[in-house]
C-alpha cells in the first residue's frame, strides 16, 4: 500500500520537472492537446503513450496515478 501513497499524476511529475505541457508532449511524441486532455481527465494514455511518458519523466509506469479521473482510453 505504501506504493499507492507515492503515486502522483502526470501533471505532478511534469510540474516537478518544470516542464510545460508542450515540453512533455515533445519528449513523449504526442501533441500538446493530448497532454492537456490527459491532465484534464478526459482520457488516459494508451499503453504505448504511457510508456513514452514514463521514459521521458524517468519514472515507472506504475508510479502514475489516475485515481479520480475518468477511465476512458483515448481513441
Amino acid at each position: 500500500m505504501s506504493t499507492m501513497k507515492n503515486r502522483r499524476t502526470i501533471r505532478d511529475y511534469r510540474e516537478a520537472r518544470g516542464w510545460s505541457q508542450a515540453e512533455l508532449a515533445f519528449r513523449s511524441g504526442v501533441s500538446p492537446s493530448t497532454v492537456y486532455n490527459w491532465e484534464a481527465g478526459r482520457f488516459e494514455p494508451k499503453a504505448s503513450q504511457l510508456r513514452k511518458v514514463a521514459l521521458a519523466l524517468e519514472i515507472s509506469m506504475d508510479a502514475i496515478d489516475f485515481e479520480g479521473e475518468p477511465k476512458k482510453a483515448a481513441a
